[in-house]
């Protein structure tokens, strides 16, 4: 991994971008995986089909169509 950006805050019902850059050099990416409280909302898998699959998580709506890298996240909520 060669940067990992996240925002410190995001006020609620705005959006937000997270990015994992990486170099491999000559190795091959398994996968991303993006977590919330311990559980996986988000991973990009290059050998599956498809290779971008989110997964339900309170106050996370990730945004397929704004998706490459960085990943968008739309509309967040408060999680206490």
């Amino acid at each position: 991994m060669t940067q990992f950006l996240v925002p410190n805050h995001v006020i609620a019902g705005n959006d937000a971008r997270l990015e994992c850059n990486y170099d491999l050099e000559d190795e091959v990416l398994y996968a991303v995986k993006w977590y919330k409280d311990g559980n996986e909302f988000f991973h990009y898998q290059p050998g599956n089909d498809p290779p971008k699959q989110s997964f339900p998580e309170f106050g996370v709506d990730v945004d397929f169509k704004s998706s490459e890298s960085p990943l968008a996240l739309s509309t967040l909520v408060i999680s206490i």
